[in-house]
């Protein structure tokens, strides 16, 4: 049963990355610049971001990821999202190689920790969503998995800023 999980998570990265990449040939660069702008300025000018708009995404995923996979009712929401979040990675990558023209950046910054942030949903996602226990008609959260991966999400923020002060000198 997992193996066909983690078919399923991985076919939804690639496919949603590829929808991405198609979606920035079919919008002209004001559109796409306004659709960045949105939701994650750092990648419209070539200097050091400010720490706000580097929390600001992370903040925001991890919120609504959080929310909607523990909601009664709309848990598929969270999933949603992070469909969502793989292909504005795929849609951002392609802004940042055609405008920048900045493969170190590509390469050492934007696709390797916005592909790991996405897999951390996901696991997020998996866990949190609401599973019950055979005994008892009751839902189980398993917290120590939740904070665990949280704290890992912390550190890969902490390791991506780091990464962009000295990609940004």
């Amino acid at each position: 049963m997992r193996k066909y999980l983690y078919i399923q998570y991985t076919s939804m990265i690639v496919v949603c990355f590829i929808c991405g990449v198609v979606c920035y040939q079919l919008f002209d660069i004001g559109q796409v610049q306004q659709i960045i702008k949105y939701s994650d300025r750092r990648l419209l000018q070539l200097e050091k971001p400010e720490l706000l708009w580097s929390v600001v995404p992370f903040i925001v995923a991890l919120s609504i990821v959080l929310f909607f996979s523990t909601h009664k009712y709309l848990p598929r929401i969270g999933l949603i999202f992070i469909a969502i979040k793989v292909t504005f990675l795929g849609f951002s990558s392609v802004y940042l190689l055609v405008q920048h023209e900045s493969i170190k950046l590509y390469a050492f910054w934007w696709f390797p920790f916005q592909l790991i942030y996405c897999v951390l949903l996901i696991m997020l996602y998996q866990i949190t969503t609401k599973t019950t226990s055979r005994r008892a008609l009751k839902t189980v959260m398993p917290w120590k998995k939740i904070i665990f991966l949280i704290v890992v999400m912390v550190i890969v923020f902490a390791v991506e800023n780091l990464a962009i002060t000295y990609l940004f000198k």
